[in-house]
């Protein structure tokens, strides 16, 4: 008789695999944003955004949207791939120096690794999604999910404001690890929980980057290479919520055997 692999373990291994994925494909990303250091100091907001925000989430929207249309996460990573890898070879074959077709290779190479990457993480997401609506019920599954998207967005935008503080980030995580344990003992989610923390820490690295761009720092891109921090940092969280996910089970097997029949 084949032998499962304990739902714990399972989820946090689909977990890591996922956070590996994009991990990766932003570092490739933040070095790929590397070369722009002459320009930060000229980015608008509109183009700070888009360059921070919306370029890093589009592969994994895209990565989600499909999975979600496909049920495959190799169709969703491929053709999220081939579409970005066009449009990055079309956009550098028009700024390369060494001809349009070594710019056109150049664009295909990263930006369609990296967003096949990150939307193997986004298909990813969207099957946990998937998984734990059907263990949990949709009701605490939407609020262990909504909550740790608000918070990553608002460690982001803080971050941003407040100029990349190192107080504020302190702060933030602190946050995280409270939430990291809350969240799972209340909802009963294990992997949402992880999965959305590891985006808020991702989210800080993205708003600590944002601000040293609109700072017009010169080296700002090293700002991206932060990311490698976040799996040491996850580490906590990841340990927090499995212990929430435990005391939540307690608790909750204590009252429904103190329910009457």
């Amino acid at each position: 008789m084949p032998h499962r692999k304990p739902p714990l373990l399972a989820t946090t291994s689909q977990i890591v695999v996922a956070l590996g994925f994009l991990l990766l494909s932003l570092t490739r990303n933040g070095a790929h944003a590397q070369p722009r250091g002459e320009l930060e100091s000229s980015l608008d907001l509109f183009n700070l955004l888009y360059l921070v925000v919306v370029e890093p989430l589009l592969p994994l929207l895209a990565g989600a949207g499909l999975f979600l249309l496909t049920r495959s996460h190799l169709i969703a990573a491929g053709l999220s791939a081939l579409g970005f890898g066009a449009w990055g070879a079309l956009y550098f074959s028009r700024l390369s120096l060494d001809g349009p077709l070594a710019g056109a290779l150049y664009g295909m190479e990263t930006d369609g690794i990296a967003c096949g990457l990150g939307a193997l993480a986004g298909s990813g997401y969207a099957h946990l999604i998937k998984v734990e609506a059907h263990r949990l019920g949709a009701k605490r599954t939407a609020i262990a999910h909504t909550v740790g998207i608000a918070f990553a967005t608002l460690a982001f935008v803080l971050l941003l404001v407040m100029h990349g503080s190192d107080k504020v980030g302190a702060g933030l995580y602190f946050v995280l690890l409270a939430l990291s344990l809350g969240l799972p003992a209340a909802t009963g989610s294990f992997g949402g929980v992880v999965a959305t923390m590891a985006l808020a820490l991702i989210a800080m690295v993205q708003g600590v980057w944002g601000a040293a761009l609109a700072s017009g720092v010169r080296d700002a891109g090293q700002a991206a290479f932060l990311l490698f921090y976040v799996p040491p940092l996850l580490a906590p969280a990841i340990a927090l919520a499995a212990l929430g996910k435990w005391l939540g089970g307690i608790f909750r097997v204590g009252g429904s055997e103190d329910r009457p029949g």
